[in-house]
């Protein structure tokens, strides 16, 4: 018996002393200590307080969620870019939704020298990462006015809810434009597009229609399919911009003109780095 006690705890032992490289399940949500510098609230508070401008310059990137070198070289590039106010990241921080991904991936964005704001992915809504990103960065729905331009930032992984019609949310959207006079123009962030075959198909008609309606919009922007592209694919007059991926070693450099009289408020350049 006090041979069969010993051997016990010095497996005991031996299992305790290996959990650093099984602490990190799929299904935890506790975790990452939430950073207060990598919260959408600090991150809008700090867009906030810069000064108003006729001109905007931001760098839109995606699809982080395999993290190595790329990003590191991404965040070094974007930190040597002149005159940047701000960076927008289009989803899939993180691979399995774990906390220990996102905590990887934190520590390179918050050596970012400018603001930035993400958005759900597809790859964030496994597991428990829902509720991770919740607690990490803040509502999977959001929107405020910089620079007299309305970002909705919004859900719209329709596959990982199951097709239940909630996601994206048409209701919330429509009532984040509804206060027209309070901004002069819109830009939507999200990570699926509408054309995807992961997107709502009941909700896509609905939602194109209200991009499309919406006050001076000036394109959507999306990830999830890790290349770039901008085009209008529904012949409507509507830009929608998919971004590259730090692996694929291209950024998008998106200089924004609010109040210019041309229709196209924009120029986009994607950039090899």
């Amino acid at each position: 018996m006090k041979k069969f006690a010993i051997i016990f705890l010095l497996v005991a032992g031996a299992g305790f002393s290996a959990c650093e490289k099984f602490e990190y399940n799929v299904y935890e949500t506790n975790r990452t200590k939430k950073d207060i510098k990598v919260t959408t609230e600090y991150n809008i508070e700090r867009l906030l307080r810069l000064s108003h401008k006729d001109t905007l310059h931001l760098v839109f990137t995606g699809d982080t969620q395999q993290f190595d070198d790329n990003l590191e070289d991404l965040v070094e590039v974007i930190n040597d870019l002149p005159a940047l106010d701000a960076v927008i990241i289009t989803g899939d921080i993180a691979e399995y939704g774990t906390a220990h991904e996102y905590k990887l991936i934190n520590e390179q964005f918050k050596l970012l020298k400018v603001p930035f704001i993400t958005v759900i992915g597809n790859h964030d809504c496994l597991a428990n990462g829902p509720e991770l990103y919740k607690d990490i960065y803040g509502p999977l729905n959001y929107s405020f006015t910089w620079n007299n331009i309305r970002f909705v930032a919004h859900n719209t992984n329709s596959r990982e809810f199951n097709f239940n019609g909630t996601v994206p949310d048409l209701n919330w959207m429509q009532q984040q434009l509804a206060d027209t006079a309070n901004y002069q123009c819109c830009i939507f962030v999200s990570h699926i597009p509408p054309f995807n075959t992961s997107f709502d198909k009941v909700l896509e008609p609905g939602y194109t229609k209200l991009i499309r309606e919406a006050k001076n919009t000036i394109f959507s922007s999306n990830g999830h399919r890790h290349d770039y592209s901008l085009d209008q694919p529904y012949n409507d007059g509507i830009w929608y911009l998919n971004t590259s991926s730090p692996p694929n070693r291209i950024y998008c450099y998106v200089t924004i003109y609010p109040y210019a009289s041309q229709s196209k408020k924009f120029d986009c350049v994607p950039v090899h780095f």
